[in-house]
């Protein structure tokens, strides 16, 4: 093969790929044929590659300091796998002098100058799929680096289907790393149709792309990133180079380049809100979990993505086929497959109808209400309507103030089909919540539904040993109280003095002291299914989503005092979790919640219908609100779905079970 020659500083930590391995010296590299690729850090060396007895003198010398160092190593870690006899590809390697530098053709589209490797029709490269000449991308291992791009992992067994759904499958372009300090990334494929007006030059506006959860789309201070390949000598200086041909530089330098006509608009740049970020080592720790995979690629494919990704592709398809292109091209194709349009896709999708659709954000750069946290979730949290912060808080006081909810009052979650605890606090969905506490602070409340993997064994039961399913009722305590609330629904206990009733009128819910209800049970008066132990309460403060105010609005509906005890002695019929019962347990829940419902009540969810956009599905009905974008799955489906999910990843510890 031809020599290579250059003078280079390779500044990379060690990585391993799936191609060849890397010995440096001082002034020479060593390639041999074990599958693995490693680099040392900070070698300045001149590479030579090894020569056969068949090679010719003639070298390809690397000397403009402009080209890509990443596409030199690129050309090593192809060159070896094309010749490699351990190689399960068939490749023809030519070796007249013809064959070598002399017919390399130099093409201006090849932005990376790699596209003569892939022009032979007589060369097969394993593990490189190029989309045309000039592209390339292969698996880096876990080679962390500016440039480097970060794809999505799918086989960890905890996924981001229920938290975080825009990290599934992300394709993440590292913009800076530094092991011991941080690791700054934007997502590249989640583009919005949300729009940020240009107070530079009149009349322009500028799309805006989910860069990250870290001062995103709905900050009040967004972190704004806009890409761009811009030539000139002046973009440059005002920009910070990323790898060849992509770079980044601020909004407001965006703004002038388009101003002193350096850009002819909007349209020369990818503008992102927000970033993702990594502490010291963490994102090292995430990719020995599976939770990510790094590939190396050329700026061309990038380029061509984005482009691809600016005309007409609809915001609910959240950059799916930029990651599937991707893993197709580092040899993942068949990972990618595997898991396509699962779970996760869905979620994914659903998160990108209530976060990157115009008619749902609102204005860029405005804070959601902060308000509608306590509890909903996707297309119930409301625009801010032109109101600041201070007026909405106020007035959402007021409200709360004058139309408290009492303790007993029984809660079930919304009946509206788009579940507002769709993509977040999966747990509340189709719950039945009871108020145990009201003040002028805050409501507290208990879920009732949730049975956990423990149990309460009752001792002196004249029957033989009982057990109680713990209930898992929030994610806090009452300080200063037992971590155990002890519930019942009996007129008999009623009757018998056991307990008092949280709303104070003497029927209803009673909640009652451990020791009271032990005492009952061995005295025969109650049985251990007369009652429900809860562990852990959930919180409302006043001023910062009131559960009166998502009452208000849907997210919860009232009980009818008259349907307390059916609900009640439907749960009871519940028992202690495990991996046979968790679909039984789930029945119950769903049939005490359908029997809690008001048959005089047409309460339905008061949040604002979304203004779907123009989609590219091919099947479906991209019309249809009532299922996933580009799917046949029905939205009120994969809420249930998404609540098994929640129960098993989180009280029965195994999230791969549904």
């Amino acid at each position: 093969m031809a020599a290579y020659k250059s003078t280079l500083t390779i500044l990379l930590a060690s990585f391993y790929c799936t191609s060849c391995a890397f010995s440096f010296a001082p002034s020479s590299v060593t390639i041999t044929s074990n599958n693995n690729l490693y680099y040392r850090s900070h070698i300045e060396a001149t590479v030579l590659s090894a020569k056969s007895d068949d090679d010719d003198d003639d070298e390809v010398i690397l000397s403009d300091s402009e080209d890509d160092w990443r596409t030199f190593r690129a050309k090593l870690v192809m060159g070896e796998s094309s010749t490699s006899p351990s190689s399960s590809t068939t490749t023809t390697t030519p070796t007249d002098s013809s064959s070598s530098d002399d017919n390399i053709i130099i093409d201006d589209s090849d932005l990376d100058g790699i596209g003569a490797l892939f022009s032979s029709s007589e060369t097969t490269v394993q593990q490189f799929t190029p989309l045309d000449p000039s592209q390339w991308a292969y698996d880096s291992g876990k080679v962390i680096e500016q440039g480097a791009v970060i794809l999505g992992g799918v086989e960890q067994d905890f996924g981001f289907g229920l938290r975080q759904q825009y990290f599934h499958k992300a394709v993440i372009l590292v913009l800076d790393h530094d092991e011991n300090t941080f690791t700054k990334g934007i997502i590249l494929n989640r583009p919005s149709d949300r729009m940020m007006e240009d107070d530079v030059n009149e009349g322009l506006e500028w799309r805006v792309w989910f860069g990250g959860d870290v001062q995103g789309l709905d900050s009040i201070l967004p972190d704004i990133v806009c890409l761009h390949s811009l030539k000139g000598e002046e973009a440059k200086e005002a920009s910070n180079p990323v790898m060849k041909d992509i770079q980044w530089t601020s909004f407001e330098n965006a703004k002038k380049l388009v101003k002193k006509g350096i850009a002819s608009g909007p349209e020369d740049f990818w503008l992102f809100a927000g970033y993702a970020g990594w502490g010291p080592k963490q994102l090292s720790g995430e990719l020995e979990r599976l939770s990510w995979y790094m590939c190396a690629t050329d700026s061309q494919t990038l380029l061509k993505e984005l482009a691809r990704q600016s005309s007409g592709v609809d915001p609910r398809d959240a950059g799916l086929e930029t990651w599937e292109l991707l893993m197709n091209m580092i040899g993942r194709g068949e990972t990618a497959n595997d898991c396509s349009g699962n779970f996760d896709d869905l979620m994914l999708k659903e998160w990108g109808r209530g976060h990157l659709l115009k008619g749902y954000g609102g204005e860029v750069g405005v804070a959601r209400n902060p308000l509608w946290g306590g509890g909903g979730g996707g297309g119930f949290l409301e625009e801010m309507d032109g109101s600041s912060v201070d007026d909405k808080m106020k007035e959402a006081a007021d409200m709360a103030l004058t139309e408290d909810l009492k303790a007993g009052t029984l809660l079930r979650g919304s009946s509206a089909d788009r579940s507002p605890f769709l993509l977040r606090k999966q747990e509340l969905h189709h719950s039945l919540l009871l108020v145990i506490v009201e003040d002028d602070k805050a409501t507290v409340a208990c879920m009732l539904n949730h049975p956990a993997t423990k149990g309460y064994d009752i001792v002196g039961y004249s029957k033989g040993a009982a057990s109680l399913p713990l209930r898992y009722g929030g994610d806090f305590a009452l300080k200063g109280q037992s971590p155990l609330i002890w519930l019942h629904c009996s007129q008999k206990l009623r009757d018998s003095g056991v307990g008092s009733s949280l709303s104070g009128q003497n029927e209803g819910i009673y909640k009652c002291e451990q020791e009271q209800a032990l005492e009952a049970i061995s005295y025969g008066i109650a049985t251990p299914s007369d009652f429900l132990v809860i562990s852990g309460v959930c919180v409302w403060p006043k001023l910062g989503g009131s559960l009166a105010n998502e009452v208000k609005r849907g997210v919860f509906e009232v009980v009818p005092n008259e349907k307390q005890s059916l609900v009640i002695e439907t749960l009871q019929t519940q028992t202690i979790l495990t991996k046979d019962n968790l679909a039984e347990n789930i029945k119950i829940t769903q049939d005490a919640w359908d029997k809690a419902a008001d048959p005089n009540s047409s309460c339905k969810s008061t949040g604002t219908d979304v203004v779907l956009t123009t989609g590219i599905g091919e099947g479906f009905d991209e019309d249809d609100d009532t299922v996933v974008f580009n799917s046949d799955k029905k939205v009120s489906e994969l809420a249930d779905d998404a609540l098994q999910k929640w129960i098993a990843t989180f009280l029965l510890g195994a999230p791969t079970l549904t």
